[in-house]
């Protein structure tokens, strides 16, 4: 009976044990260095400094989305008047570009770069015909 019962409890214990040999899921936006939370440092407007005051609490967030083996994930725009711009993204890496797409389907297009070191992400776009560089700083 004892052996009966070893023979049983063997294959059970041996199933909690085994380690996965399966890799850690990677989302696809991991390539892009773009999750996470960024704030505003500065703003230039058609070439120019907008001002000489500090930017300061205007914050993007990137997000993931459940779909791993795309580019797509969820963006939320917040800044100090309580003003929050939420909806969804899809990166494209071939012009290192970003359409976001709001809760309102609103549609807007930007340029993106990321430093080497990852800290800071700059945004070229074009609204009302006035061109704006902005540099966001990583803050988590």
């Amino acid at each position: 009976m004892k052996y009966l019962m070893f023979l049983f409890l063997t294959p059970l214990l041996m199933a909690f044990q085994c380690e996965s040999d399966d890799p850690a899921l990677f989302d696809n936006l991991d390539t892009t260095d773009l999750l996470g939370r960024w704030e505003i440092q500065d703003e230039i407007l058609n070439g120019n400094i907008s001002d000489m005051i500090p930017r300061c609490c205007e914050f993007l967030e990137f997000d993931p989305d459940d779909v791993i083996t795309d580019r797509n994930g969820y963006l939320t725009y917040t800044n100090s008047q309580g003003l929050v711009n939420s909806g969804t993204f899809e990166v494209t890496l071939d012009n290192q570009t970003i359409l976001f797409i709001d809760e309102e389907n609103n549609e807007f297009v930007f340029d993106f770069s990321i430093n080497d070191s990852q800290e800071n992400l700059t945004i070229d776009f074009t609204e009302d015909e006035t061109n704006y560089t902005q540099t966001w700083v990583r803050i988590e």
